[in-house]
């Protein structure tokens, strides 16, 4: 077998690895957000405009296997649907439907922006219509000569990581996956198979996260602080996965004494959260939880809101779209009021412009917020550490380090080298004989 690199090469940002052998299975097809002058809808929200497909496929298709719902991951599936393309798709129902929420909301904005999506709604039918879904540890015969096993990678409801069987050999891909246990879910599933390659994403290849409870702390007493000051708190928010983190940890920590509205695409994807709770290792808390945020369905509401003492959880988590832009411009002149940051901000983004030089892009002019900007890192990624765990869990033959910057995945293949583990960080483009 070989493995090209379409995508994640280097780089985070649109995964898509296609397994060359008897059959080619392609694992995963997302895209690239860059940064880009950003374009305004009519009712103020700010779009990102410029995105990257990854590498076109030259070969034909036998299956494609989507390990979850994240834009890096899912968002150029339907592209590959264009031609009426029957390749069946394998995955989750959850994935499917916050993948389909993804795929819609980029139909909506390229209409919105003047840009073409790169496919059309009748793609995302065609998609859904070659879907299979596959459960937890059962192992499946996809194709004549492949067989896939899903497993838990505990990273968003309904997220996998893969085991590919093909020509008498185990490849392992891991997606995106999280080590230790959130609120919402347990983590990885650690009952893993030996295999003979791993594919693994390296976003924290370099680093190790602050432990969980520490961090909650800090988060939740710089809420109380601000509030306590009579200030709002605007937490900018991923649509699938983190807004649903920070729902949870406010309702841990009794933060309720001010309302809570929720705004942008994470309305739609905490709906979708709430029909599979099966995936969580406490659905009655989450439940609960959900229960005393406030939807906020549209500018009327908004308006309002920007008036009261409240917590504001808004897409998009880097600022470079979504209401969270708003609110900033409308809160973010009284330095009573905090931004708290809550994840991974690519370079060049908004949201990395804030974290390091205080200043964001708002309408496409500079604008420096009075109100206190911090950073509480709730990743939903694997630190270095959980990586080499599940490394030596599986105990591969090579390892293939993706999906991280090229500096990341170059030190951490490094570190593998020095403890005796064969490893390699292909750049997009290259491929890799599995032997």
């Amino acid at each position: 077998m070989k493995l090209e690199c379409l995508g994640a090469g280097q780089e985070v940002g649109r995964s898509a690895l296609l397994l060359k052998g008897k059959e080619n299975i392609l694992l995963d097809y997302g895209l690239k957000l860059n940064p880009a002058s950003s374009d305004v809808d009519p009712e103020g929200d700010v779009f990102l405009s410029k995105t990257e497909y990854p590498k076109k496929i030259k070969d034909p298709l036998h299956a494609i296997v989507l390990s979850h719902a994240h834009l890096d991951h899912s968002g150029a599936i339907p592209y590959l649907y264009k031609q009426s393309l029957q390749t069946p798709l394998f995955l989750t129902p959850p994935t499917l439907d916050l993948s389909n929420l993804l795929w819609e909301d980029t139909i909506k904005i390229a209409k919105i922006t003047g840009n073409d999506a790169g496919f059309k709604p009748q793609d995302i039918i065609t998609a859904n219509d070659s879907a299979y879904y596959l459960d937890y540890k059962k192992q499946i015969q996809i194709t004549p000569n492949t067989k896939v096993t899903f497993y838990d990678a505990g990273h968003v409801v309904g997220s996998v990581i893969s085991v590919v069987e093909q020509e008498n050999q185990k490849v392992m891909y891991t997606g995106d996956f999280r080590g230790s246990e959130s609120q919402m879910f347990r983590g990885y599933d650690k009952k893993l198979p030996a295999v003979d390659y791993l594919i693994t994403e390296t976003t924290y290849g370099v680093e190790n996260h602050r432990d969980r409870k520490e961090q909650e702390k800090l988060f939740t007493t710089e809420i109380l602080e601000t509030l306590e000051n009579g200030g709002s708190v605007i937490l900018p928010a991923f649509a699938i996965e983190r807004s649903q983190e920070l729902i949870s940890i406010l309702a841990k920590y009794k933060i309720n004494n001010v309302p809570i509205y929720l705004d942008g695409m994470s309305k739609k994807a905490t709906m979708i959260f709430s029909q599979y709770p099966e995936f969580f290792t406490d659905f009655k808390s989450f439940k609960k939880a959900v229960e005393k945020v406030e939807f906020v369905k549209n500018r009327k509401k908004r308006d309002k809101v920007i008036n009261k003492q409240c917590i504001i959880i808004s897409t998009a988590g880097m600022l470079e779209g979504g209401p969270a832009l708003g609110y900033i411009k409308e809160l973010g002149a009284d330095p009573k009021n905090r931004i708290i940051l809550s994840g991974y901000q690519v370079k060049g983004t908004n949201g990395y412009r804030l974290e390091q030089t205080g200043k964001l892009l708002i309408d496409g002019k500079s604008y420096q917020p009075r109100a206190k900007v911090t950073k509480h890192s709730f990743s939903a990624h694997a630190g270095r550490d959980e990586i080499l765990e599940l490394i030596k869990r599986v105990n591969p033959r090579k390892v293939i380090c993706v999906h991280g910057d090229k500096k990341v995945t170059n030190d951490f293949k490094e570190e593998l080298k020095r403890i005796g583990i064969d490893a390699v960080n292909p750049q997009n483009g290259e491929t890799i004989e599995l032997q």
